[in-house]
């Protein structure tokens, strides 16, 4: 289960991995960003996430941007913060569909609603 105080650290390495930039934080390993950061090594796995959702989120923008117009992005980071707001252990227990059901969201959303849940799963 993860903790408010974890899910904050994920958004703030986020937002610093992001202020490195894509070629800087994409182009390092774990171990290099975490120096770079001035983490403690403690901080691997989670630093770990947040390249992957840096370099996958960035590059998955610019697939959705061609595939499905710019909303796409938005409406990822969206969901996956309404799921971040639903705990860990609910998410992960539920299935795609039910997710879609319990935020009330359209059809058609179940490809954004799985991304956002294999993210939050795999933190």
């Amino acid at each position: 289960v993860v903790s408010t105080q974890s899910t904050g650290t994920l958004r703030q390495i986020i937002l610093n991995l992001k202020e490195l930039g894509v070629e800087t934080v994409c182009g390092q390993t774990v171990t290099e960003l975490i120096d770079l950061l001035g983490l403690p090594d403690f901080l691997d796995g989670i630093v770990a996430t947040a390249r992957g959702f840096v370099c996958n989120a960035l590059s998955l923008q610019a697939r959705s941007d061609v595939l499905q117009g710019e909303g796409y992005f938005d409406t990822l980071m969206e969901i996956f913060q309404k799921l971040l707001q639903r705990g860990q252990e609910t998410v992960c227990s539920e299935t795609v569909s039910e997710l879609i059901d319990l935020l009330g969201l359209p059809d058609g959303v179940e490809h954004i609603v799985a991304k956002a849940r294999g993210w939050i799963c795999s933190i």
